[in-house]
């Protein structure tokens, strides 16, 4: 939850911004006069008419990483279904069972390394196989392609929308060799596996480049129009063929714009050297073993719209 105070004489203003909706409350300073009417003075109509606009926008300047292995690649709407595999501490947050793109309240899921990233810890929970994995761990094979969704919490461009500015910087994806838990953003121990690009924006990229996808980066999320604020956006980055077979800690990091610190969330993967042995463990932790499939490969797209399967 957010909140946000203004100072009256008589009374205080308090707004509460809590998954999305916005609460006010009159606070009585002095038993003279009604409180009520005394807050309802231009100034404070102005701090309720600048706080309907501040703070959603405050609260949607963030967003997390739900599925660590989804098996539709640049798809249009979420499916948890096709969800095989979870963050930590997903059962907690209640990510599986939630209307995606909501982390439960604020903060919840969402971490932001503010004040001195190099100082913040890396992960939303300190690392506990053995709690935070009542939803299932990913498992990797190397050289596989993984999925992960993320909410654009009206982070995005797209014309369709009237929405051009909106910036992306950098997408990084991160893997920590072994059992511990990295520190921080700067620790030695974090190996840069992907960089997932960046997506255009501004007023000087063209319609046609705002509103094509797939696109690199945040904002790749096909239907963000019809919901800005809970589309769902897909990355996908692939296990280095020299990663060790073992368990291994990722980390998504994501940097809106340069004066925003960064945003991250971590997981856990048992990494096998052979999709066979991967499929293995799926199997035996009753798991489908199908292969992730691209939605623009499998559908015909005409602006923006299904027009009939391709025969595959």
């Amino acid at each position: 939850m957010i909140t946000a105070t203004a100072r009256g004489p008589q009374c205080n203003l308090q707004a509460d911004l809590h998954e999305g909706n916005i609460v006010l409350h009159v606070r009585r300073r002095e038993t003279v006069g009604s409180c009520e009417q005394l807050c309802v003075r231009p100034k404070m109509k102005l701090f309720v008419a600048l706080l309907a606009v501040g703070l959603p926008a405050l609260a949607a300047a963030h967003s997390w990483i739900v599925c660590t292995d989804y098996l539709e690649n640049n798809g249009w709407y979420w499916d948890k279904a096709k969800c095989r595999a979870w963050p930590r501490n997903a059962k907690k947050y209640n990510l599986r069972n939630r209307r995606f793109g909501l982390a439960g309240g604020f903060p919840g899921f969402v971490h932001r390394l503010d004040d001195h990233p190099e100082l913040t810890p890396l992960c939303n929970d300190p690392r506990d196989d053995a709690t935070s994995y009542q939803l299932p761990m990913a498992a990797y094979y190397l050289g596989q392609k993984v999925v992960i969704t993320h909410p654009t919490k009206n982070h995005a461009s797209d014309p369709r929308c009237g929405i051009r500015n909106r910036r992306d910087t950098e997408n990084l994806m991160y893997v920590v060799n072994g059992d511990e838990d990295p520190c921080c953003i700067d620790s030695p121990k974090l190996i840069q596996i992907m960089d997932m690009g960046v997506s255009p924006s501004g007023r000087g990229e063209s319609d046609e480049v705002l509103g094509t996808y797939p696109k690199p980066g945040f904002q790749n999320a096909p239907k963000f129009c019809e919901d800005p604020d809970k589309a769902m956006g897909t990355y996908n980055f692939t296990i280095p063929m020299d990663l060790k077979p073992g368990r291994h800690t990722f980390v998504w990091k994501w940097i809106r714009v340069p004066t925003v610190n960064p945003f991250t969330t971590c997981w856990e993967a048992d990494v096998f050297a052979t999709k066979a042995e991967r499929d293995a463990h799926y199997l035996a932790t009753g798991r489908t073993t199908e292969d992730m499939w691209d939605f623009y490969q499998i559908h015909n797209i005409v602006d923006g719209e299904i027009v009939d399967p391709i025969d595959i």
